[in-house]
Formats: C-alpha cells, sequence, structure tokens
C-alpha cells in the first residue's frame, strides 16, 4: 500500500510555486532567509518543487520580500486550511482597528493581558488602541493612514486565516488591487456614521473585478449611531442597490463596532434586533463558499523535469510541473495540450515528491505522458477541449502604472505561465470606477478601468475570467522598467470574422486612433548638430511613449515628399531636416499648423532643453 501524501495547505501550496516560478526564470538567486529554521524550511519545499539535479542554494537573506513570504509559510505550516482575506473601504472607515480587534479577541487571556500591560499598544488614557495591532510603518503611524499592505495572521475555531490590510486613499488603489489579487473573501468597511463613500463603492468594484466573489459588508462604529437599527436598514439598502451591479457575488452584511467589540467574536446584547450572527461566523461561512473547485481538469505548465527525481520513478522521463487549478486527473486520461493542440494519456503523477493515483485541485503535480511532446512552460494541460486558443481579445484593465496608457502601445502580457508581448490596439471605453458609467477616453491615467482590445504577438490559450479565475485574468508589465501596469480580466475573444466584414480602405485617421495620437512634424534646420539633436528629440519622445520615426533627405523633393506623406499617413511623429524651398509643401502635408513644431529658431546646440520642454508641451496635444 503506497503512503499517503502529508496535505499542504494553500499556503505552502503557493510558495512552492513561487519557487518553481524562480527557477522557471533563472531567478533563484532571489531565495533567501533570516535563519536556520526558515532556510530549513526552504529546502523541505526544494523537495517538493522538485528542483533540479543539483540544485542552487543561495546565501541567507538575499531578499526581504521573500524571506517575508517564507515567514509566512512558516507561520501556515502542516495547518490543512487557511483562508485568504482583505479589509478595505474607505478612509477612516476603521479597517486597522477592526484587524487589530480581530487579533486581539483571538488571542489567549495571556496574550491579552501582556497587550494589555504594554506601553506600546495603549492610548493616553490606559485603553488599548487595537489599530496598532494590525502593524504599521513609521510613515503610517506618522500620518495616520495605511499606505502599504500589511498581513496579519490570526487562528479561530479550527480554521487559520491571513488577512491583508489595504489603504482607503485612491492614490494607493494598487497596492488594494495587490492585495484582491490574492485574496479570496473581501471584507468591506461602512462606517455607520457616513453611510456608503465613493471609496465604498470604488473598492467594491474593484474587489469583484479582481475575481472576490465573496463580499462581507461591516458596518462599524455603530455605537456612534447609539446602534440604531434604523440606521443598519438605510446603509443595508443602499448596499443592496449598489450589489445589483454585481450578480455573480454573494455577500453579508454585518453591524459591528471594532473599537467596543460589539458583534465581532460573539453576539452583543446591544444589538437585540440583529440575529445574523457575528462577523467571524461571516468570515467562517464565506471560507467554506470559496472552498470549492469543480469543472474539467486545468494545469499551466511552470516547468519540465526529469521524473527519476521522484520517490517512486523507474524510469528518467520528462515530467511537466505546475499546480492542478480545477478538476481532476487519474492515471490513464487523456490530456489536450494548449496551444499545440496536441493529444496524449497520462502514464504516471506525482503530487508534491510522491507517485499518486489521483490528483486534484490545489495540489502541486508532476505528469508524465505516455509519449514525448512539445509542453513546455506557458502550456496548459486540459482535460477537455475547453479553452479558446487567439491572439486577439476584449478585456477590462485596471491601470495601476505612473504612466498613461494609450493606443498602440507594447507591454509584456502574462496569462498562467505564459508570457509574451501584447499591444493596445483600442480602448473601447472608460469604466467610472465609482458609479460603472461608461465614457469616452483616448487615454487612461493611473487606477483607472477601461474596456480595451490587445493583440498578442502568438497565440494563446486563454478563457473568461468568470469562467477560471487564473486562465481569464492577465497583467501587463511595462516592457522597459519591468514595473506592473495593469490586471486585466478577459471578456471574450475576437475573432477573424470580425475582421474579414470590414475590407474598406483605410484611412490616416484611423491608424492615429490604433497609435493613440495623431501625426505631427518637427521641422529642423541643417547643420553639424543636427543628426544628433535628432536622435535626442526622437529618444526623448520614445520613452514618453510617443510613436517616431526618422525622415531621411533622400532622393529629389517630390519623393522626398511622398516617404514623408507615407510616415504621415501611418499616425507617426516625424522628424525630419527638409530645404527652406520644400518647407511650406511639407507643412502643408498636415490639416492644421498645430500639428507641426519648428525647431528652426533654436541653437539646438545650446538650446536643447529649453527645445525639449517645448517639444513635450507640443506634443502632448497629439494625444
Amino acid at each position: 500500500m503506497s503512503e499517503q501524501p502529508v496535505p499542504i495547505n494553500k499556503i505552502e501550496r503557493e510558495a512552492i510555486y513561487r519557487i518553481r516560478e524562480l527557477y522557471a526564470r533563472g531567478e533563484e538567486s532571489l531565495l533567501g532567509a533570516s535563519d536556520e529554521a526558515e532556510y530549513a524550511r526552504i529546502r523541505w519545499m526544494a523537495a517538493k518543487a522538485l528542483f533540479p539535479e543539483h540544485p542552487f542554494w543561495p546565501p541567507l537573506g538575499r531578499d526581504s520580500e521573500m524571506t517575508e513570504y517564507f515567514r509566512l509559510v512558516s507561520r501556515f505550516a502542516s495547518k490543512e486550511q487557511v483562508g485568504r482575506l482583505i479589509t478595505c473601504g474607505g478612509v477612516d472607515d476603521g479597517k486597522s482597528t477592526l484587524i487589530g480587534r480581530i487579533l486581539y479577541d483571538t488571542k489567549s487571556g495571556e496574550e491579552q493581558e501582556a497587550i494589555r500591560a504594554n506601553p506600546a499598544y495603549l492610548r493616553a488614557d490606559g485603553s488599548v488602541d487595537y489599530a496598532l495591532l494590525a502593524g504599521a510603518t513609521e510613515e503610517e503611524a506618522r500620518q495616520g493612514i495605511t499606505v502599504q499592505v500589511s498581513y496579519s495572521a490570526f487562528d479561530w475555531a479550527g480554521s487559520s486565516f491571513l488577512m491583508a490590510d489595504v489603504p482607503g486613499h485612491e492614490e494607493y488603489t494598487h497596492n488594494m488591487a495587490f492585495a484582491a489579487a490574492g485574496a479570496d473573501t473581501a471584507i468591506i468597511m461602512v462606517a455607520a456614521n457616513k453611510g456608503l463613500v465613493p471609496q465604498t463603492r470604488r473598492h467594491t468594484r474593484i474587489c469583484c473585478f479582481m475575481g472576490i466573489r465573496s463580499l462581507i459588508f461591516a458596518v462599524n462604529k455603530m455605537d456612534m449611531m447609539s446602534c440604531g437599527e434604523s440606521v443598519f436598514l438605510q446603509i443595508s439598502e443602499e448596499i443592496a442597490q449598489m450589489m445589483e451591479a454585481f450578480a455573480d457575488c454573494t455577500y453579508r452584511i454585518v453591524p459591528v463596532s471594532a473599537k467596543r467589540g460589539i458583534n465581532m467574536t460573539k453576539p452583543s446584547r446591544n444589538l437585540p434586533w440583529y440575529s445574523g450572527g457575528t462577523l467571524l461566523d461571516a468570515i467562517r461561512q464565506a471560507e467554506v463558499l470559496e472552498s470549492g473547485k469543480a469543472g474539467c481538469f486545468l494545469m499551466p505548465v511552470q516547468r519540465v523535469c526529469k521524473s527519476s527525481q521522484m520517490k517512486g520513478a523507474v524510469v528518467k522521463k520528462r515530467a511537466v510541473q505546475g499546480e492542478v487549478l480545477c478538476g481532476s486527473l487519474k492515471p490513464g486520461d487523456g490530456v489536450f495540450i494548449y496551444p499545440t493542440g496536441t493529444r496524449a494519456k497520462v502514464s504516471a503523477m506525482y503530487r508534491a515528491d510522491r507517485q499518486v493515483t489521483s490528483l486534484g485541485a490545489g495540489d502541486p503535480a508532476a505528469i508524465e505522458l505516455d509519449r514525448e511532446l512539445d509542453a513546455g512552460r506557458g502550456c496548459i494541460l486540459a482535460g477537455e477541449d475547453v479553452l479558446d486558443v487567439t491572439d486577439r481579445i476584449e478585456a477590462d484593465l485596471l491601470w495601476t502604472f505612473d504612466n498613461r496608457l494609450t493606443q498602440g502601445k507594447r507591454y509584456r502580457l502574462e496569462i498562467g505561465t505564459a508570457a509574451q508581448t501584447a499591444a493596445v490596439t483600442k480602448i473601447c471605453y472608460q469604466v467610472d470606477v465609482n458609479t460603472g458609467e461608461h465614457r469616452y477616453a483616448e487615454y487612461i491615467t493611473k487606477n483607472g478601468l477601461a474596456r480595451c482590445e490587445l493583440c498578442f504577438s502568438k497565440a494563446a490559450a486563454v478563457t473568461r475570467e468568470k469562467e477560471n479565475r487564473v486562465l481569464g485574468t492577465l497583467r501587463l508589465y511595462d516592457r522597459e522598467t519591468g514595473a506592473l501596469a495593469a490586471y486585466g480580466n478577459i471578456i471574450h475573444t475576437i475573432s477573424e470574422e470580425a475582421f474579414k466584414r470590414d475590407g474598406r480602405g483605410i484611412a490616416a485617421s484611423e491608424r492615429e486612433s490604433c497609435m493613440g495620437q495623431k501625426a505631427g512634424l518637427i521641422l529642423l534646420k541643417p547643420g553639424p548638430d543636427t543628426q544628433e539633436a535628432m536622435n535626442y528629440i526622437e529618444r526623448y519622445l520614445l520613452r514618453m511613449g510617443f510613436h517616431t520615426m526618422q525622415a531621411a533627405l533622400d532622393g529629389d523633393g517630390r519623393s522626398r515628399l511622398m516617404h514623408l506623406r507615407g510616415l504621415l499617413d501611418a499616425g507617426l511623429i516625424v522628424l525630419t531636416c527638409v530645404p527652406a524651398r520644400e518647407r511650406e509643401r511639407a507643412e502643408a502635408l498636415l490639416d492644421g499648423r498645430e500639428r507641426v513644431f519648428d525647431c528652426s529658431g533654436y541653437a539646438l546646440g545650446e538650446e536643447i532643453g529649453q527645445a525639449l520642454k517645448r517639444i513635450r508641451e507640443w506634443a502632448s496635444g497629439l494625444i
């Protein structure tokens, strides 16, 4: 009888997934730990992650983010279930206080006594300041706000939870979205004395956008409203109206007072009219709702290894590794491999480092196939032919980058474990994050939400976000800095037929629309520094996200103008140096004198900085 594998909780699975990702990208040097215990934990996960025959073991403490992640793994080691929560809402609605109160109420009597005796957690009147238990940076303590995402852990009624405290200010929406991407349940704070504020609606929309389907509205500060039932019912009605736009989400509304501990862990006499259970009851019930992952077997491939590394393996065969997203699998089952469209059968399977006869959702798996196929990183194993293979999609994007999103810009795209290049070819409309209203937009600024069309550099296997949270979502990264630019939800694919139906001639305005800019002309005068200045100006515009090209002076006047017209019709900002006699004809190629910038009045060698400032203002008017 084969030995049964030890259960691995969600946090441990994510750590193993992270290690595999680092090795697949050749970034294993980022692994680190702060002490021998954490280092031993990494070695344990190394065996589970099925490293190469000669794994690289880096020195301790190489990366603070990784160290913190593995500290969380140690915190939840050997626990079967771990719930992932995010606490959000408006500014000063009591998020940090609520987290601190939960942490305090779920501790033992001795731990509570130690907190009450510690001056670091007390106010001037000697009472406990629960917000300080949630953890805050020096900057946050000084400002009295939450800026970064902080994590807290607690145990309650046999279950373990990891809870994120996120900023309430609009300017830190990208931090809130980052935390929501890894959460299963959202606790959205509503202050009873203020009701629903714009940030409440914003965070609700973003939580649903990021794939959270279980929401708990905590109506806080009920003590300030004398715990009145009428106030709670009015706020509940407003929440119900707001949630009509999110029919696929479930929600509960719970009255509480985090500061006074009303209805947090046990029913309160202050709310005799309410019988819907405590906040901790709602959290546990939400955890049960998120526990199931049924459907067809799906597993994105992270890397390929030799099965001889696993216990029980006899022959050195290639095994594809990944985490099972949903469904189940057993030896002999057929699998469909995307995007190649080939089929194979499963000959053996390994869960973590042991051979098994079945795999389920969340398992770190390695799968042997009955024949050698091209199934490397970025491919997807599926039990049935259920995914779409396409190079064009329509998606909702939550823009998190400092630079604005414009049409035609290219980014690095990641869907599951697959990575490639993608361009935003069209901004269909912008969505008001507070109201959900659609409106026209030529570009999207930070924290904006928009429906866009994207074109991939090669075909990829995708599905809708409503069908699968991993394969139906995407991330865009800036290609120069590597910074996260956007989270995205795939709405549907765009078939080739949509393009075949319209065979009309393409106008210059259509190209400009896809470029996200109007064509423009920058004229320079001949001189010894002209080429250097032209290179300097073009690179400056490129880094600002504009599409540019330099026009050569080859040929006669007619051929030069034809070449120039072709570049302008393509929607580019063209830099050129034309003789004085041809200047008027060059300017006439564009409608409107405002689309031409004349640099002939600048001594470029000395006044290039002043010229660049004027060019920036001029180019901004072309967007």
